[in-house]
């Protein structure tokens, strides 16, 4: 009657991640990269056993030297961590942050359905706008007097739904 949450694969999670920040390349077929900061889906990259992709690794990606019929599955602190602390994973949430707020004129109550809407697949239920627009508005009273306080704390917002687990794990 239960079903145990499964975690996306390491490429999944970061084309979605990709693709959240509006930044996803979609082209089919051409040449292979080695770059973890190119847009290009995650099957585009080249597999190179002295430069595996940190992120991928870390999230379980497949060992190219040997075929195996089912891909390991760990769940450590290092991959939260990693979501938190990644530089490249706070440039998506700033992206991701002014792709649901396009202009300073948007609701933060529509930043917030927006937001779950695209990353969560669903609507954010009363309580969480609630919970939300308080975080953000914590978030915009630490920073003080700056001009953009709001807006990095929209940033911070779109940062933590990208590292929740619901945006992680399949339930």
């Amino acid at each position: 009657w239960r079903r145990s949450a499964r975690r996306l694969e390491a490429e999944i999670i970061r084309d979605t991640i990709l693709l959240m920040s509006g930044n996803i390349d979609l082209t089919h077929y051409g040449k292979g990269t080695l770059n973890e900061r190119s847009n290009r889906r995650s099957i585009y990259f080249t597999v190179k056993r002295g430069q595996l992709i940190p992120l991928l690794k870390l999230f379980d990606a497949p060992d190219a030297m040997q075929g195996i019929a089912t891909r390991e599955q760990s769940t450590v602190a290092p991959q939260a961590l990693a979501l938190l602390n990644a530089p490249l994973i706070r440039e998506y949430a700033t992206q991701f942050a002014a792709r649901v707020r396009a202009t300073n004129e948007t609701p933060i109550e529509q930043v917030i359905t927006s937001t779950y809407e695209l990353a969560l697949s669903r609507s954010a239920t009363a309580d969480e706008i609630q919970t939300m627009n308080q975080f953000i508005q914590s978030q915009t009273e630490k920073r003080g007097g700056d001009a953009h306080a709001e807006q990095l704390a929209v940033r911070d917002f779109c940062h933590l739904v990208l590292c929740m687990n619901e945006f992680i794990y399949i339930d």
